[in-house]
């Protein structure tokens, strides 16, 4: 036995646990620190495991969303001037106005995912939608690498009243999620029961989609598939070169097919098989593949030159992406 560890045994012993216990802390020490630089840099992983788990994450500007009008109010002289001038011989195309901001960033950092992942599916949520006049409003979602996705184009539907006026819907609280899970897209109807015809003549009165049953005036969040009704070809444009290389979308004269028009299937009364049958519309599914992240925005305009409007809660972004 070496007699200068045997003289005093006890003082070795806590010199001893002395030195483990330096050790074990600085072991913690340094573990957490480890962990502090890797939650920076993969901060969902550390912070959810269950979104580790999916591969998803959502990012949110909350930022609201002005809806621009050239003039909004229709009762005010200046605006009702707007209506001979648009519907005069040789008349200047309608004005597309920007919302603002112009548009509506997120950004995704690539420490959100793992390296070299990619999307598997994507969703986005509108929060607190108004507008005097729905139908005018354009959204559209454009990808890091300029990919687009409309999400709503001329939803509900535009009409007259018998003095002359303009019949549409009111938005007031509307919140929207698009998800191409859904089983429906938005309607091209004022109706907010739900009913495919308004007369109840008409057998398609009796048919009723759940899914559109107040569409108009529920505000809790309904989802629905990414929506654009304008006609083929598609005339929709975003003013001031937003979407970037694609010119078509950037003046009014342009008409070409910029997106997927949405087209509901012939429903017949009486054979459900016919029911709620998408034929066509834009996907978000269109995504899949590319890397997450980046800037994505939301750009978002109103193409008549009455009415105005606010997405006062701004809007979601919900992406899986997957190695």
């Amino acid at each position: 036995m070496n007699k200068k560890t045997s003289k005093h045994p006890g003082l070795t012993l806590i010199k001893s646990l002395t030195a483990v216990i330096a050790v074990l802390s600085l072991a913690q020490t340094d573990l957490a620190a480890a962990a502090k630089v890797t939650k920076g840099e993969q901060e969902f992983e550390w912070g959810n495991m269950s979104k580790l788990k999916k591969g998803t994450r959502t990012f949110t500007n909350p930022t609201p969303i002005v809806i621009n009008d050239e003039c909004a109010d229709p009762d005010k002289p200046e605006c009702a001037a707007l209506l001979d001038k648009y519907s005069a011989e040789n008349a200047p195309a309608v004005q597309v106005t920007s919302a603002t901001p112009y548009a509506s960033v997120i950004e995704v950092p690539e420490s959100a995912f793992p390296k070299d992942a990619k999307i598997t599916d994507v969703n986005v949520v509108i929060k607190d939608i108004h507008h005097d006049y729905l139908n005018d409003v354009d959204m559209l979602l454009v990808a890091p690498d300029g990919r687009w996705v409309m999400l709503a184009s001329n939803v509900s539907a535009a009409g007259a009243t018998p003095e002359g006026g303009v019949s549409g819907i009111k938005a007031e609280g509307l919140n929207w999620a698009f998800d191409d899970s859904a089983s429906l897209p938005l309607p091209r109807s004022v109706r907010d029961d739900g009913r495919l015809s308004g007369r109840d003549t008409n057998p398609l009165y009796n048919v009723i989609y759940d899914e559109w049953v107040g569409v108009w005036t529920d505000t809790a969040l309904r989802t629905f598939k990414p929506t654009d009704y304008d006609n083929n070809p598609d005339s929709d444009h975003f003013p001031n070169g937003i979407v970037g290389s694609t010119t078509a979308f950037n003046t009014a004269t342009n008409s070409v097919p910029l997106t997927t028009s949405t087209v509901l299937g012939t429903v017949v009364a009486d054979d459900p098989t016919t029911f709620k049958k998408l034929l066509n519309g834009p996907t978000l599914s269109s995504l899949n593949g590319m890397s997450p992240t980046g800037q994505w925005r939301l750009i978002v305009v109103d193409d008549f030159y009455w009415f105005g409007g606010e997405i006062k809660g701004g809007w979601s972004l919900e992406i899986t992406a997957q190695k």
